[in-house]
């Protein structure tokens, strides 16, 4: 077991971003950590309270944790979810806005999700599935007639682009024009065009590139006949009580990202972030609290109990993949239990999802920089919390 929480950050594919997604160490800052107690989140069940209540006395304080892991590793802020059998949800946010600042983060700070983005559009798309207007299964061909399709990358399914295995890659990505590009949905339709058009890697070959979660979206703007970001917003974050956003947080005092060498990115300048048109594939943020009000739901569809969004199953449907990777999460199987997780990045950012279906259990941490030392805080961070 934790030899698998240690490695989980080289388990969960990186995002393949604008600038560089190498992090790597720095010579150890002086920060102070200050933290908020965290909160908890009722389960309504009342199946579970004896259950809930034992485990709620053993669990580690989150807020200690938080505050030692900032000290610890040196990191201007960090924040954890956790999500225990039964329900109980507890949330702690530790540090500052920024290394310059004296703005201490509460519980409603937002944090850069990066790459577990995925998970939330691979969510969107079973959406349409249960409202059978979409077939995981169908090929490209079927499901994008208008564009010509590389011979091998049409025979595709919607199933392998969720697992990136379609043959696309972001090799052909042009990041200039994505950047520069004023309408999110029209250049992220051009991108995949450009790319399906493009020969790729084998089909069925895994091959981790954003381009997958960008056609995902597409797909689903073609069916919703809205934009991604209105459509996971209507689809998903509302019917679960999430106000989440896209990019990076701006505010006076939201967290701010910092870079691989320890460096504040000010007022979370756009460029510092994944061009708009990477939206499905990883520009969400959300507060702790939300993000936890996601990772529940996919556990209680994974348990087999409808949610707000998904009943049992569609995500059934959705997660009936014998890959290593599947629906935005990589599947690892240890000691008997199987566990989803993901790591995601902007380059100055870093967040981390761990799901345990077989413990109904989940854990979500995630920082505002994208130094290494947020990496080895979040390989720590889930031996005081998950039991072997």
């Amino acid at each position: 077991m934790a030899a698998l929480l240690a490695g989980c950050s080289s388990n969960a594919p990186q995002d393949a971003e604008p600038t560089t997604t190498s992090v790597t160490p720095i010579t150890a800052l002086t920060s102070t950590a200050d933290s908020t107690s965290p909160t908890t989140i009722a389960n309504d069940d009342p199946m579970t309270t004896e259950a809930t209540s034992e485990a709620t006395a053993q669990r580690p304080d989150l807020a200690t944790i938080a505050a030692e892991s900032v000290t610890t590793y040196d990191l201007p802020a960090l924040a954890i979810a956790h999500i225990a059998a039964g329900g109980i949800v507890d949330v702690a946010v530790a540090g500052h806005r920024s290394r310059d600042s004296d703005v201490v983060l509460g519980e409603d700070a937002p944090f850069h999700l990066g790459s577990d983005t995925k998970a939330m559009t691979a969510v969107l798309l079973a959406t349409f599935v249960q409202d059978q207007q979409l077939d995981l299964d169908a090929k490209l061909s079927t499901l994008l007639p208008d564009l010509p399709i590389d011979e091998r990358i049409a025979a595709a399914s919607l199933r392998d682009v969720l697992g990136h295995r379609a043959g696309l890659t972001d090799d052909v990505l042009d990041q200039v024009s994505l950047f520069a590009a004023t309408d999110a949905s029209a250049a992220r339709a051009d991108a995949v065009a450009d790319a399906l058009a493009a020969p790729g890697a084998p089909v069925g070959e895994f091959v981790y590139a954003n381009l997958n979660y960008m056609l995902a979206g597409l797909v689903a703007e073609r069916i919703g006949g809205d934009t991604w970001e209105q459509l996971i917003t209507t689809r998903v974050f509302e019917p679960l009580g999430m106000a989440c956003g896209f990019g990076a947080p701006i505010g006076p005092d939201v967290p701010l990202g910092h870079t691989a060498t320890g460096e504040v990115v000010p007022d979370n300048a756009p460029v510092t972030d994944n061009p708009p048109a990477f939206g499905p594939a990883g520009t969400v943020h959300c507060t702790m609290g939300d993000w936890a009000k996601f990772a529940a739901a996919v556990l209680d569809g994974l348990q087999g109990r409808d949610t707000a969004v998904l009943d049992a199953t569609t995500v059934e449907n959705l997660f009936n993949d014998d890959h290593d990777y599947v629906a935005g999460w990589s599947r690892i199987s240890v000691d008997g239990d199987t566990f989803y997780a993901h790591d995601g990045s902007n380059t100055v950012w870093y967040a981390r999802a761990i799901l345990i279906p077989d413990r109904d259990e989940a854990l979500l941490i995630a920082s505002n920089t994208g130094e290494a030392s947020a990496v080895t805080a979040m390989d720590a961070i889930p031996q005081q919390l998950i039991e072997p």
